[in-house]
């Protein structure tokens, strides 16, 4: 992936007013112009996690006014300023970004003429997958020289800084929200005599008297709340009865892996991991795949967040939102980060939503089935650090 640096135009925030004089023009002032790197600020955080391969970074330099020649500019990593960032931002645990981790293929690159900004340099991160989760690695790329003008000392470093990765580090805030896969009534969501529904979510408060958290109105559903039952504890609804219980109780402001499980209507859920409910509703089998519409025709089809009306939403945030085809057993549900994560292609896996993009209104299927989730309204992406 790149990630590019903002580009600023405009520099304002750059211009260091050096030996300002006036001439004869009281409107007019002259500054020395001077070449710094392009950037909001001077370090860019990547967090990597075991498995990660390659990034691929972009980096510019700019002037506060054009000149009237062409600029060119040598930049190179610069390992020699790692004590300078240590001191700078009070991180004396770093080290250095091994070599053999990144590669810069180019190292010149030029402001033309009348330009302001120059083109892109890149450095190549590799394999970064295999560096320490515990240890934060930092690389220092400077402006090594330049022709034909000063540098600004205070902006002709940056540093790349390496950081290992939660397993969840961005979560999605359905709240007032809904979200809706179109699985186009594939077959494979229907007629499911074994399946297995998942969620990481944690609300913020419980409002209504039914809170959605996914499911079909009137068919499949799990939610907080009906009429008779607590706003914040768990129901299963199904067009063959309903299955809840005191001990589905959930507190706000606290995080909760939802596990349930459904085998020709008998019912099992699973709070953190532990069961909490043994039940059986009349209907034998689930179908989740119906086409998406806006159900205004009384039509009723998957949703998350949103089930029948628009008082009935989640308030709070969700994350690793996942259909299996299969019964989770005890022993899957319980092991090793299982509430933050899944191989994509584990077996029965048919929609897997991890609720991490960070940005816009897709929510993307891990899955090898592909069906992504449109968000409705752009979210509130909430940055976490999970497990806790």
């Amino acid at each position: 992936m790149k990630l590019n640096n903002l580009i600023i135009t405009a520099l304002a925030g750059f211009s260091v007013f050096l030996g300002s004089c006036q001439n004869n023009d009281e409107n007019e002032q002259h500054y020395d112009n001077k070449l710094f790197i392009s950037a909001s600020n001077f370090t860019k955080e990547i967090l990597f996690k075991a498995g990660d391969t390659n990034v691929e970074a972009g980096i510019s330099v700019a002037l506060a006014k054009p000149e009237e020649h062409d600029i060119m500019v040598t930049m190179a990593p610069a390992p020699e300023l790692l004590s300078t960032y240590k001191m700078a931002y009070y991180d004396e645990n770093a080290i250095l970004l091994p070599e053999e981790h990144y590669s810069m293929p180019e190292t010149t690159t030029s402001i033309k003429s009348g330009s302001i900004v120059s083109p892109e340099v890149f450095i190549e991160f590799t394999n970064t997958g295999e560096l320490d989760l515990k240890t934060t690695y930092v690389l220092p790329v400077t402006i090594k020289s330049v022709e034909g003008i000063g540098i600004l000392q205070s902006a002709k470093t940056y540093y790349y800084v390496f950081r290992g990765a939660s397993l969840i580090n961005v979560v999605c805030n359905i709240s007032r929200n809904r979200a809706y896969p179109d699985f186009n009534n594939d077959s494979k969501f229907n007629n499911l005599t074994e399946q297995t529904m998942e969620i990481l979510f944690k609300a913020t408060s419980f409002p209504n008297t039914l809170n959605t958290l996914m499911g079909i109105e009137g068919n499949y559903l799990l939610r907080l709340g009906d009429a008779g039952v607590p706003s914040n504890q768990l129901q299963v609804a199904t067009s063959g009865g309903n299955c809840t219980s005191t001990d589905l109780q959930f507190e706000s402001d606290k995080w909760y892996h939802l596990a349930v499980t459904f085998n020709r209507g008998a019912i099992k859920v699973y709070v953190n991991g532990v069961e909490k409910l043994s039940g059986s509703v009349s209907k034998t089998s689930v179908n989740l795949g119906a086409k998406h519409t806006n159900e205004e025709d009384g039509s009723r089809c998957f949703w998350v967040g949103y089930a029948y009306s628009s008082d009935r939403y989640f308030d709070g945030v969700v994350s690793e939102a996942r259909i299996w085809n299969r019964v989770l057993t005890a022993e899957e549900i319980q092991s090793a980060n299982h509430f933050y994560t899944v191989e994509p292609d584990s077996e029965g896996l048919i929609a897997y939503w991890k609720f991490n993009e960070g940005s816009g209104t897709v929510a993307k299927d891990y899955s090898t089935s592909g069906y992504d989730l449109t968000i409705e309204n752009e979210p509130n992406w909430v940055s976490v650090s999970l497990p806790q």
